[in-house]
């Protein structure tokens, strides 16, 4: 899995970055030859012309070579700031819910000709409920609704049948399966339009800070602590938020394309940092930086000083190098050596950071502007991840699509609570958050709210008489209510109802 995302920075590093850039560039032109003139002149058609990454195809001929110099990152752009706000209903909206309603009715009566009937407010109910699921987690589905004492969950078990929970749940649908072309090759198009109306309000609110995070569908990751699977490839900000993602298949161009000349800088680890992916992004006006692997240098390494003269250097000690088309390798030392990759970024202006020696005394180690920006961005995945595991939806379901669905639904509810934070308002952790948001739904989808019947009412003598409620227009429900408790209860479980056991 790999991470990527913009960034901002003050304007006093910018200031500083700048002195730098402009005292190399007349130390440069001092001892610049004939030669290096020519080169400039060749690097020139190279930076005009795209890369062959950039053309959508493998590029036909002689690839353009990388001519790498000794010198610093001439990054001369801004670092923008981070902004967002609004929540749950805005990320799964109504014309998402509809659209999903209208497809499960339809499958319903494709598969076994059965007029399902189901509403968009009762989805909505059918939402909530699978998210309590997700933070009270019985054994067995049915064990909400179960008799016994201290088992059954009342806001599940009162919200909707058991029988029609499951009904429901058997013929969510997301497509009509006699509109898809059988020679269709996408291997998600059984819930393609949902996957699409998703990320379309995710990349609504467009926050600026970002990072991506890659890993592949049905592919085995030996590495991996789940190596099987149904994985995703998806870009988030720095904040934890998700603002793209595809499942599997070739996408780490798709991911950024609505990142085009916008000034945006994306940030991604060894596994999927290379330089012709940094050179197809700074094409479209993207800029990259991220942890790159010493067999993808491009020949960079022939112009930075070895591992071993920055071992004799000591903890600290930086190499840089810059190609034509302004893509640095910067080669650090910390306790081992590491290789940055970047469009953006380079050495200056450098900072000190804190580390541990072996003698456990605190050094001050200069570090590289690259590793800083790196370090500050880096990891909103893993706090995407790390969020949804929190309380997930487990439970299994034949139709791999189900679970992909209700994944996306974790992660719609954990963006929606990072809107909210941002938001200013009150402080809630992610449970008090989505159980909010459950109740929320289970109470819309209802016609009265979800309410317990206190037992000094239940059980106390009274006027315990069905009462006919012509007013209740749901087909599912017993149109009779107690005059007493004021909730629905069939004639034929009155008596029980109202007696202890």
């Amino acid at each position: 899995r790999e991470v990527a995302g913009s960034s901002s920075d003050s304007d006093e590093g910018d200031e500083a970055q700048e002195e730098e850039y402009e005292g190399q560039e007349e130390e440069s032109e001092a001892h610049e030859t004939e030669d290096e003139s020519q080169e400039e002149d060749e690097a020139e058609e190279a930076e005009n012309s795209p890369p062959p990454r950039a053309q959508g195809k493998k590029a036909k001929g002689k690839s353009v070579r990388n001519r790498w110099k000794a010198k610093d990152n001439e990054f001369g752009g801004d670092l923008l700031t981070f902004l967002g706000e609004n929540f749950f209903s805005h990320l799964f909206t109504q014309e998402t819910i509809d659209d999903i309603v209208f497809n499960t009715n339809l499958y319903a009566v494709q598969k076994r000709n059965e007029n399902l009937g189901l509403t968009s407010e009762e989805f909505k109910t059918f939402l909530g409920m699978n998210m309590v699921m997700s933070y009270i987690r019985y054994p067995r589905a049915r064990m909400y609704w179960s008799s016994e004492q201290g088992l059954r969950l009342d806001l599940v078990a009162d919200a909707m049948p058991v029988n029609r929970f499951e009904k429901i749940m058997r013929y969510v649908h997301f497509v009509d399966n006699y509109s898809i072309d059988p020679e269709n090759a996408d291997k998600f198009v059984k819930i393609r339009p949902f996957l699409n109306a998703l990320q379309d309000t995710f990349t609504l609110h467009r926050l600026i800070q970002r990072s991506i995070r890659t890993s592949v569908h049905k592919a085995i990751c030996p590495q991996k602590t789940k190596p099987w699977g149904v994985k995703v490839w998806l870009r988030a900000g720095s904040s934890g938020y998700m603002y793209s993602f595809e499942p599997y298949q070739d996408v780490g161009m798709r991911l950024c394309e609505d990142l085009q000349d916008r000034n945006q800088k994306v940030f991604f680890d060894n596994f999927f940092c290379i330089i012709p992916l940094l050179q197809a992004l700074k094409h479209q006006g993207i800029f990259g930086n991220g942890t790159c692997r010493k067999n993808r240098l491009h020949g960079a390494q022939e112009k930075l000083k070895t591992e071993k003269q920055l071992k004799k250097e000591g903890r600290g000690s930086v190499s840089v190098v810059t190609s034509a088309q302004n893509i640095t390798v910067t080669r650090w030392m910390d306790s081992s050596v590491i290789h940055m990759a970047s469009s953006c970024t380079g050495v200056s202006p450098t900072d000190e950071a804190e580390r541990w020696n072996k003698k456990k005394k605190m050094l001050k180690v200069q570090r590289p502007f690259a590793v800083k920006l790196y370090n500050q961005h880096m990891g909103g995945v893993d706090q995407m991840d790390q969020m949804v595991a929190t309380y997930p939806h487990r439970r299994r379901n034949k139709r791999w699509y189900i679970t992909v669905f209700f994944h996306l639904v974790d992660v719609a509810v954990v963006n929606a609570w990072f809107l909210y934070r941002m938001s200013g308002n009150e402080a809630k952790d992610l449970l008090h958050f989505k159980a909010s948001t459950a109740r929320a739904l289970i109470n819309a989808g209802s016609r009265r709210a979800v309410v317990k019947v206190p037992p000094e009412v239940r059980y106390a003598p009274g006027n315990h008489w069905p009462k006919l409620n012509v007013t209740n227009a749901m087909p599912r429900r017993t149109k009779y209510t107690c005059l007493q408790c004021d909730v629905f209860v069939c004639p034929d479980c009155f008596a029980n109802s109202h007696f202890r056991r």
